[in-house]
């Protein structure tokens, strides 16, 4: 069941890290994003942070409440 709670968990935070890069580069034209290589690093790390904090919080949800 922990199993379930974290891949919820890391969905969540992936869909919220996507939502907050789209809301950090909403200004940035396509010709530009592909042109410049440090966003990526930038926001891609950015996203896959928020989905593993999102998997954590899931399994800390599951500890606290379920366990």
């Amino acid at each position: 069941m922990v199993y379930v709670f974290g891949i919820i968990g890391f969905i969540g935070g992936f869909s919220m890290g996507v939502f907050l890069i789209g809301m950090f580069l909403r200004d940035k034209s396509g010709k530009e994003l592909m042109q410049n290589k440090t966003y990526r690093w930038t926001y891609g790390v950015l996203v896959w942070l928020v989905a593993a904090f999102g998997a954590w919080a899931g399994v800390f949800v599951y500890r606290q409440y379920f366990f």
